[in-house]
Formats: structure tokens, sequence, C-alpha cells
């Protein structure tokens, strides 16, 4: 039997488009392959967000050319630099971001020893993005990720994401609400909306469309038996309008989190990195939605050490991550990357100063997460239970804290709980009551 492994690099957008593809040769009779097998086919779905990206993607790569009869690169990183991924010895076949779904046909004819371009790179169109077959399940996963959009508009100054990914693209809503039923009929509970840039969902839609924004989607999602979450994948600030607060103080099903982009707390470098709002309103955002839901807990990213950033414009980040208190900052000191126009501004900091101030950020952001840790203890929470560990069974509540449930549970299964103690990593709760 042939048999195929897929790793995976990058975003939630990433690994949905994995899972798509593993999906397809499950049901072309592959076998996935056993830790240390040769497999038939390695498919590397890359990243390309950072150089570090790049060099991560490369190490990955020639890892699979060890223990793979043929080698495929898709996704990012073969998007953006095609000719140099077809130059690592071992590589059979490079594809980017716009056609994943045509790779097991393309190899199929190099298992067939067929002829064919090693490197095929097609465009970047909505019928390209979305033409898979609706995903029904995912490997050892109580979460589903939904792709419902592709593409972005903002050319942020120190990005590549619309170089690799294109333009906005956004999902025909019908297909993603088969897909988000199929799903809750083969058992999943919690779905995650994922996309380039989820907040500008439908903006490619006429607004005559019955579903041409994000808050119309979830509406219709909510509408769905047996799904009791809905998660947003990482979102921009300027999601939250008028429209999106009022449908949050009526949700039933939308989790009280978000992953708010931030990247820093100064206006200055905020508006050297082309992003479209100032920390002020970022603050105010944040707080309306705590005042419609006490429970809400954000969490962000931050760049350091950008192109020119002061102390001053640092301390500003740092006050900013005080004022808000994020349940966890995923911090990175800034990276360099080749075709945007962030690489080539003045007055680049030194690596051991970006890494200097990312310590600061990360030690800031940890004291925090022990703190809210700790204040929601006593606080009734709901949690989906995921796997056994810490001698117990592990899940994440609806705020996205981590919880230890300490009695016996069923994977899959929602708890009402109320955590007596937490250890600084997680909240411990007993006696949980299924839902």
């Amino acid at each position: 039997m042939k048999t195929f492994r897929v790793l995976t690099l990058g975003c939630k957008v990433n690994q949905y488009e994995s899972e798509a593809l593993r999906q397809q040769f499950l049901a072309k009779g592959y076998r996935p392959a056993k830790e240390g097998e040769t497999a038939s086919v390695s498919i590397v779905n890359t990243c390309s967000v950072t150089n570090t990206s790049d060099r991560k993607s490369r190490k990955l790569i020639l890892k699979c050319t060890k223990n793979s009869k043929i080698v495929a690169v898709c996704g990012c990183y073969a998007q953006a630099k095609p000719e140099e991924a077809a130059q690592i010895d071992g590589v059979d076949l490079v594809v980017g971001t716009g056609n994943k779904q045509k790779l097991f046909s393309m190899i199929d004819d190099l298992l067939a020893k067929k002829q064919r371009e090693k490197i095929s790179i097609f465009p970047l169109t909505a019928a390209s993005s979305f033409d898979t077959d609706p995903i029904t399940s995912y490997q050892e996963k109580t979460r589903a990720i939904i792709k419902i959009q592709d593409g972005c508009n903002s050319f942020c100054s120190y990005c590549i994401i619309p170089y690799v990914r294109g333009r906005l693209r956004s999902r025909p809503p019908l297909e993603i609400l088969q897909e988000v039923t199929a799903l809750s009929q083969n058992g999943y509970r919690e779905i995650v909306l994922a996309g380039i840039h989820v907040c500008h969902y439908g903006l490619d839609f006429p607004k005559s469309f019955p579903i041409h924004t994000l808050v119309d989607l979830l509406k219709e999602i909510e509408k769905i038996p047996k799904i009791d979450r809905i998660r947003l994948s990482s979102i921009e600030p300027l999601a939250f309008t008028n429209a999106f607060f009022a449908y949050y103080k009526t949700t039933q099903k939308l989790c009280p989190h978000f992953h708010i982009s931030l990247q820093s707390g100064s206006d200055t470098v905020l508006k050297r990195m082309n992003r479209h709002y100032c920390a002020e309103s970022y603050k105010k955002t944040v707080k309306k939605l705590q005042q419609i839901n006490p429970l809400t807990t954000v969490t962000t990213d931050i760049i350091t050490g950008f192109p020119g950033e002061s102390s001053d414009e640092f301390e500003e980040t740092l006050a900013l991550i005080k004022s808000i208190r994020f349940l966890k900052v995923h911090t990175f000191p800034y990276s360099r990357r080749s075709g945007t126009a962030a690489d080539t501004m003045p007055n680049q900091l030194p690596f051991s100063l970006k890494e200097e101030r990312a310590k600061k950020v990360i030690a800031l952001s940890r004291a925090i997460e022990k703190e809210i840790l700790a204040e929601f203890i006593g606080t009734p929470l709901t949690v989906l239970a995921e796997e056994a560990k810490n001698n117990g069974f592990y899940g994440l509540s609806q705020n996205y804290l981590p919880v230890i449930l300490e009695d016996p549970c069923e994977k899959n299964a929602l708890y009402h709980v109320i955590p007596y103690r937490s250890d600084g990593n997680f909240l411990y709760a007993k006696h949980p009551q299924k839902q």
C-alpha cells in the first residue's frame, strides 16, 4: 500500500489545507506513514511569513528527503521562492498556494513515472483557493478548523502574505455552512473560523448578497445544531464594528476569546507598519468586548525591534500590555523579510536589542497570565475535554483558559466546572458536570 505524510508549518489556514490534502490521500487508498517509515510521498506545507520561516521550511524539506520516495513542496515558501525550493536536493515537485488541490494528480503522475515540470505555480483566484472536497474530520482533534477566506489587501510594511496569498477572496457561504454541518454530524462541537484576514470576510461579495459580512456568516453558523462553540482565529482590530458588538451581546455560541493582532503599542510604530488603527482605539475595543461579556479574554501578537523603534516607543508597548492585560502575548523579534517595505527602512536594529525587548515582553506577559488564571479561581466555566494530561483531562474553557479536570472525563465532551486552584500554567477543577 502507498504511504504518505503531510508536514505543516505556519498558520491555521495551512493546517486546514494540510487536512484537506490528508483527507484526499486517505480517500485514494493511501496509508499514513509511521514514524521512521519511508513514505511513498511526503508533502511539506510551508510558511514564508519571515526569513526565519523560510529557513524552517528548508530544514523540514531536507529532513523529508531522507525518508521519502517523492517530496512535494507547497504553501507560501513555495509560492514566494519556487526556484529556490526546487533546487533543494531530493525535491520532486513545487506548487504554490493556489493549486494545492491539484497536488494529488501531480504526484500520481510522478509515481507512474510520467514526465512533468518540477515547478507548478498557478494564479491565485477564488476558484483555486476553495476548490477542495469538504473536510469531514480532523485527525485526533476535538475542534475543527474551517477556512472561510484567503488573501489580504492590507500590505502591512513587514508582511509578505499579500504577495504569496494574493488579494482578498471569500469562500461561498453555502460551502462553509455545508462543511460545518458535516463536521457537526461527525461529532465536532467546536469550530474555528480561519483565514488570512477573517474580519474582511465577504468584502468581495455584492452587498445584495444575504450573507456578505463576518457577522452574517456567524449568525448562520449559530443555527446549525450540535455546534456548541465557534471561535475566530487571529483577527484584526477593525473587525469590531457596531454590528459585531450588537451580535456579541446576543450570541449563544461565539467564544469570549479573541486573538486580536496588535504588533505594537506605539502609534508611530503602527504608522510605519502601515497598521490602520491606533493604540487607544485598540484599547477601547477590548474594553467594550469585556463590558459586554466580563469573561472575555484577549491574546495578541507583538513584534519587538521594528525598524527605528526607540526605547520610548518600546515603553509605550509595555504600558499598553499592562493596561489591557492580555491573557497571552505571542512575541516575535522583528525579522527582515525581503520583498517588503520594512526590509529597506533605515535604522534597522541589532538582533541582540530586538531579542532583549522580546524577552521583556515575554516576562511581562507571563506574569500577567499567572494573575489572570488566579483571578478565575471560583468562576464557573465550561471546558471541552481534549486529552489526558497532568493526572487528569486537559481542555480549554470558553475563554481560552487551560484547565485540568481532575476527575474521569470523556474526550470531546463539554463540562461545567468551578476551578479551585492555579499553578500559574493551568487552572484545576474537580467534580466536572457534563453538559
